[in-house]
């Protein structure tokens, strides 16, 4: 490019500078205005998390009054309120409220915000508490709950293939204890039992626990 043509393209970007300053100064005026405000937001809402997070460790040492104000974390919305939950449904396990834990199950679970890997745990968890709640409550009531848990474990992770399957085979077994029925001619836990025992994505360590209940089953 040669000097003439350099100095027809620097003229020409200053005359659309001058017949347009007011549109690019007005631009360049939102811009930073956008700018700040979004620094403005985060800054809030990193203050926002900041005092939660100081909220709930705080509490975990505190008794009196953790499980109001762990409920009020709970509804924050961020990542502290996921923990909160888990900390009230520990909380209520211990003092035996079951019908509470599993309504605290049931929101996490349908929650958009917790990745499937986490809702896989909790699902997990809350399957294994809530059979263990139907036997001291002696209650059906929790069944069908327990069954939408064990549908929220996603076992295209290995490590989950054989949690499912075992609670799966506790489900069928908790009914027909709760319902005085017979195990040893029942079609469906041993065809449950069966799969699992013979399965090569089962652990062993499920594979044994799972024999030592159905043995039980057939000889108690």
């Amino acid at each position: 490019m040669n000097e003439d043509n350099k100095k027809s393209l620097i003229q020409s970007f200053q005359n659309f500078v001058v017949s347009n300053y007011k549109i690019i100064l007005s631009f360049a005026i939102v811009l930073i205005v956008i700018i700040a405000l979004l620094q403005i937001y985060f800054y809030f809402a990193n203050q926002a998390l900041k005092k939660t997070s100081i909220q709930f460790f705080n509490l975990i040492d505190k008794s009196d009054e953790i499980i109001q104000d762990l409920n009020t974390i709970k509804d924050s919305g961020n990542f502290y309120s996921v923990l909160s939950s888990l900390k009230l449904i520990e909380k209520n396990n211990e003092n035996k409220d079951y019908v509470y834990s599993n309504e605290l199950y049931k929101e996490l679970l349908n929650s958009s915000k917790i990745e499937v890997l986490y809702k896989s745990s909790i699902a997990a968890h809350a399957s294994y508490t809530m059979i263990g709640a139907s036997y001291e409550d002696n209650s059906l009531d929790y069944l069908e709950d327990i069954e939408f848990y064990i549908n929220n474990i996603d076992d295209s992770f290995e490590s989950f293939t054989s949690i499912k399957k075992e609670l799966q085979y506790l489900l069928i077994i908790t009914e027909l204890d709760l319902t005085n029925s017979e195990y040893k001619n029942n079609t469906e836990v041993t065809e449950m039992y069966n799969d699992i025992y013979n399965s090569n994505l089962i652990s062993s360590t499920v594979k044994e626990r799972v024999k030592k209940i159905h043995e039980f089953q057939l000889y108690k």
